[in-house]
């Protein structure tokens, strides 16, 4: 679409963004989503909304009891992206007062207010008109937030609202994707786009590629293709026997990488080594009813060596940080330091659905590269990364099965060592049998 500028539009937007821009203030786009990749640009456009949301209050008449609202997830969250572009959007000269630092407020001569708020007390929010709200981020914030505070106070003045964002999984999000399309779940007044991050034209062709070789393909596509993916099913859905299941034996001139599960019923460790850039998973250890002592002495009795234990690494569930009363006020993560193993801890736990997408990629990239193999013998993995599934209509793992505590070893390794600290393979070979 050509962009035709009104009096005080500006000419930077992209194609896609201006695309957005251009349906805002029709009667048949009151409410729009743009469902968008990274990188889209959402900031800038979002600065370019909120000054024409002024421009239309003035216009319009409408009375500065309905205020312009910027929200996001959190308020700091909110401060942190909008609120230096949204003090470069507006003339100075427009300004009734300096804007408010400490709750991140502009004051215009017309009386209008523009504000940044959070999301997640959304019952605080409650009390004036809104005339234009832009939520960002919007697959992250509270459903509740539209419904219960949002929606109803633009009802005054009638006012606009746009929703912008990256996908997570079928939620509000999506329904108010669908309420914009043709089709059954269309609702008048409601317009949507999804736009992926090529298409945005903000990230080269070969950032786009060399991310399909960091990230999984389901990850891939609800990241950078902006595409709503389930979390319906398997957790490790990119493990499959025919691709990752292979011979690998012990070496013992590599090093040893153990990810570590703290659970008391049962302890679980994965045991792994690398080589040529693949991570091969040559062993677990399952131990019922069980500790960190008498963890660190099934490791040392596989995997030690005369000169030594620091060629065993182990990445531990940083919870292991914590004193125990039932080790005598030791900490799991002092107690592998203690037997001289070289422990890689992380300072606080990922997000879970970063530390299952990264292992998810291991297995299966979406550029289909695999660098994650496991031996047959390793029955009990295998059979926890085939069978651990999310609770119904969440995205969170079911723990009732049991077979979180192998994924979360695993995890804790691949994201430990792929994440955090990138791989120093040497030129050996798996060759050499236990």
């Amino acid at each position: 679409m050509a962009k035709v500028l009104r009096a005080g539009e500006r000419a930077q937007l992209t194609n896609p963004q201006w695309d957005i821009y251009s349906h805002g203030w029709r009667p048949d786009c009151r409410f729009r989503v743009a469902v968008c990749g990274r990188r889209f640009g959402k900031t800038f456009l979002g600065g370019e909304e909120m000054r024409r949301a002024v421009r239309e209050a003035v216009r319009q008449n409408v009375s500065p009891e309905n205020e312009i609202w910027y929200g996001a997830p959190t308020f700091k969250q909110a401060k942190r992206v909008m609120w230096n572009r949204l003090k470069r959007s507006f003339p100075e000269k427009w300004l009734a007062k300096r804007p408010n630092e400490s709750e991140c407020n502009l004051t215009f001569k017309s009386g209008h207010i523009v504000r940044i708020v959070g999301l997640d007390n959304y019952d605080n929010l409650r009390g004036s008109g809104l005339w234009f709200f832009l939520g960002d981020e919007w697959a992250d914030a509270k459903e509740p937030a539209w419904t219960e505070t949002v929606r109803p106070m633009l009802s005054t003045a009638h006012g606009h609202a746009l929703f912008i964002g990256t996908p997570k999984g079928f939620n509000h999000f999506r329904d108010g994707y669908l309420k914009g399309q043709v089709g059954p779940q269309h609702e008048p007044g409601w317009w949507s786009r999804l736009y992926t991050s090529l298409a945005g034209g903000n990230i080269p062709p070969e950032e786009i590629e060399a991310a399909k070789r960091d990230m999984d393909l389901r990850q891939f596509r609800q990241e950078y293709e902006a595409s709503f993916e389930t979390y319906a099913g398997r957790v490790i859905y990119a493990f499959s026997r025919a691709g990752n299941v292979a011979e690998c034996a012990y070496n013992r001139s590599l090093d040893v990488h153990i990810g570590m599960d703290f659970n008391i019923n049962p302890m679980s460790a994965t045991v792994w080594q690398e080589r040529d850039g693949k991570l091969f998973q040559i062993d677990e250890i399952i131990i019922p009813t069980s500790n960190t002592d008498e963890m660190s002495d099934e490791i040392a009795r596989r995997y030690g060596r005369l000169e030594g234990m620091a060629h065993i690494k182990v990445y531990p569930d940083p919870a292991g940080a914590q004193n125990r009363t039932s080790a005598q006020g030791r900490t799991d993560i002092g107690i592998l330091r203690s037997r001289g193993f070289t422990v890689i801890a992380m300072s606080s736990h990922p997000l879970v659905r970063d530390r299952l997408n990264k292992t998810n990629a291991m297995f299966e990239a979406a550029d289909g590269a695999r660098t994650a193999f496991v031996s047959p013998k390793c029955v009990k993995s295998i059979e926890a990364y085939e069978r651990q599934t999310y609770k119904e209509g969440t995205n969170e793992p079911d723990k009732s099965s049991g077979y979180d505590h192998i994924v979360d070893a695993t995890g804790y390794y691949m994201f430990g060592r792929t994440a955090v600290i990138r791989p120093r393979v040497r030129p050996t070979s798996f060759g050499m049998s236990r």
